[in-house]
């Protein structure tokens, strides 16, 4: 991202006197009826939670009127492609919902599927402005993780989340990808559940710290450095504990945290020279991530853990790490309250993080399209959205509901093997898309 519209470098903002600007913050353009209203001057947080805000100032006569009477969608100025030039606005984006990813992540994220990023666009006399950004990636051959779904909040409520969910899923079936997954936030959740998403278990992204290990040993004997001839083994124990994904794990290796010439990746082998388990790390805009952190026992993923957080405690800079862990990790689970984004009572007594302290939750969902309820869905798209059953958005989309079934027994079956199995192993969770 350019310095002169780097949110986390510039103090204020001008729209009409240079073209990337205009590009980058075109949001502040729109005159929402369905959200915020226009104003020629403001000041925002541009990135969340970071207590800076910048000024924004737009000359009245690039105020953009949106219709009053219907969403933007289903206009002619709606419009999503492939994400093409716009992966800065995708990482801008992340920066406004406060979340962790770098520049690399999403650079890594749009090289494992260019044709499955994509932009979504408002479009008429005098504009043409990004305003949402959302990630259909292959999960190894016949899998997709939908993800980076995020909308400027200026144009909220117009159901551009929606459209492109809806877009991801399209891709998705039609790619002929037959288990398709996220990670959903609370805000999220019923975005997904509308194109027939199920919830199957709750993860919790904590922040721990990396001090709480500075003293401890760990096995030198059993675990060491993941080497690059050490990758393709590490691939196949990784396939055989979740799926097969191995350009999103020779990807993650490639993006790790590095101290000197070391690569903050671990790996725990047995007396027999047999991989038990592995912990990678990496950067993040906050700070560093651990995962994907898989292994057998708790006793293994202990050395893991330790292994890689005195590493990253090398760095100064890092005083403590996220990290994405299944809530049956935790002696307690707290009391979760559905469609609240902050719970009250959060998990607690992780099995192997003491100072661990949950920030915020995600459910693990799976598109899982019944034969019998296709028509309820389709008709709750039409309800939603206003149309007709003649309208072509509404054909398209039973069309791909109704091939959606076609996965129903083996989305069904990966999701309880995962569920109720291969969770037992998981310590650090990431899909393609987190940061």
């Amino acid at each position: 991202m350019k310095k002169n519209v780097d949110p986390q470098l510039i103090s204020e903002i001008t729209l009409g006197k240079n073209a990337l600007a205009d590009m980058f913050y075109g949001c502040f353009r729109v005159n929402n009826p369905r959200g915020d209203p226009f104003a020629a001057d403001r000041e925002v947080e541009i990135v969340l939670r970071s207590g800076r805000k910048i000024k924004i100032t737009v000359p009245d006569k690039m105020r953009i009127d949106l219709p009053p009477d219907i969403k933007i969608i289903n206009s002619r100025m709606f419009y999503m492609e492939k994400i093409g030039r716009y992966g800065d606005v995708m990482h801008l984006l992340t920066m406004r919902a406060g979340w962790n990813q770098t520049e690399k992540d999403i650079r890594r994220m749009i090289d494992l599927d260019p044709c499955g990023t994509f932009v979504a666009g408002l479009k008429g006399k005098n504009f043409d402005i990004p305003v949402g950004t959302c990630s259909t990636l292959p999960l190894g051959s016949n899998k997709t993780w939908i993800g980076m779904i995020l909308v400027h909040p200026e144009i909220r409520r117009q159901g551009i989340a929606n459209a492109m969910m809806q877009h991801c899923v399209k891709y998705a079936i039609d790619s002929g990808k037959v288990i398709n997954g996220l990670d959903a936030t609370p805000m999220g959740n019923t975005v997904y559940g509308a194109v027939g998403y199920v919830n199957s278990y709750r993860i919790w992204r904590s922040v721990y710290e990396l001090a709480e290990f500075a003293g401890q040993d760990f096995d030198q004997n059993h675990v060491s450095a993941v080497a690059k001839k050490d990758l393709e083994e590490v691939i196949r124990y990784d396939a055989s504990a979740f799926v097969e994904r191995a350009e999103i794990m020779r990807a993650l290796y490639a993006d790790s945290f590095v101290s000197g010439n070391e690569k903050g990746c671990f790996v725990f082998r047995d007396d027999n020279g047999v991989i038990k388990g592995y912990c990678f790390t990496r950067p993040g805009r906050i700070r560093p991530f651990v995962g994907p952190f898989i292994a057998d026992d708790d006793s293994i993923a202990r050395e893991l853990l330790v292994s890689a957080s005195r590493f990253l405690a090398r760095d100064p800079a890092s005083k403590d790490a996220f990290i994405d862990t299944p809530e049956s990790k935790f002696a307690e689970r707290g009391v979760y309250v559905e469609r609240v984004f902050d719970q009250e009572k959060k998990p607690s007594g992780h099995r192997l993080i003491r100072t661990v302290k949950p920030v915020r939750d995600f459910t693990r969902m799976y598109q899982l399209v019944n034969y019998t309820g296709v028509d309820g869905l389709v008709d709750q798209f039409m309800k939603a959205e206003k149309l007709d059953k003649a309208s072509a958005r509404v054909k398209s989309f039973r069309e791909t509901m109704n091939k959606s079934v076609m996965n129903y027994t083996e989305t069904a079956a990966f999701m309880e093997y995962e569920r109720e199995s291969l969770q037992d192993k998981f310590w650090g969770i990431t899909g393609p898309e987190k940061g």
